[in-house]
């Protein structure tokens, strides 16, 4: 008994290099469109950098030191 081919099938290295440049040209219009894109207010925004602001002295008062004290069990 002979054995069925499937003559209109592709191979498996057609189906993954398909794949590849279906992903490969997916991630250039991706990019291009991106590039692409009119920037808007907020994301102008978000781009500057923050504002300087002055240091303040924090008085020794106000200061707080975090003590932690645990046991430790001998394996």
């Amino acid at each position: 008994m002979k054995a069925y081919k499937f003559s209109g099938l592709p191979s498996n290295a057609d189906v993954a290099s398909g794949v590849t440049v279906l992903a490969a040209a997916w991630f250039v219009l991706a990019t291009g469109a991106i590039l692409s894109d009119n920037h808007s207010q907020a994301t102008l925004e978000a781009a500057r950098p923050a504002p300087v602001t002055s240091v303040y002295y924090i008085p020794a008062e106000a200061r707080e030191t975090i003590v932690v004290e645990a046991r430790r069990i001998a394996g």
